[in-house]
């Protein structure tokens, strides 16, 4: 088994709908993001992941300048992550297909496999 990470991203645009949702809509969104990280767990899959808080810090090059980031100004904002086991990258990305970010037309996943350094 290889290790995947799921990169979530939204249109910076996105994020302002997303924080104005009423407390059920959140917890619908919620229920579907439950429900599909359920099976993963259940196929014995997923290793873990979390959703990020939109504010950060962004270090730059050699001198590590740190500036607030990323802005909503942004193209696209990365809202989560998800790491999970797979055979290949193909079954990855299966894996990936029934994930709610997709339910967006805009929501992306990145796919991809976490190289082993030792």
């Amino acid at each position: 088994m290889k290790d995947f990470m799921l990169v979530f991203r939204n249109p910076a645009s996105n994020q302002e709908t997303f924080a104005n949702q009423s407390p059920e809509q959140m917890q619908a969104e919620m229920a579907l993001w439950n429900n599909w990280m359920g099976k993963l767990a259940e196929q014995n899959k997923l290793i873990g992941g979390e959703p990020l808080h939109p504010e950060g810090k962004v270090l730059h090059g050699t001198k590590k300048k740190v500036t607030d980031g990323p802005f909503i100004e942004g193209k696209d904002i990365v809202g989560g992550y998800v790491l999970i086991k797979a055979e290949s990258l193909e079954e990855a990305v299966a894996l990936s297909k029934d994930c709610p970010q997709l339910n967006s037309d805009d929501g992306t996943v990145e796919v991809r496999e976490i190289m082993k350094v030792s």
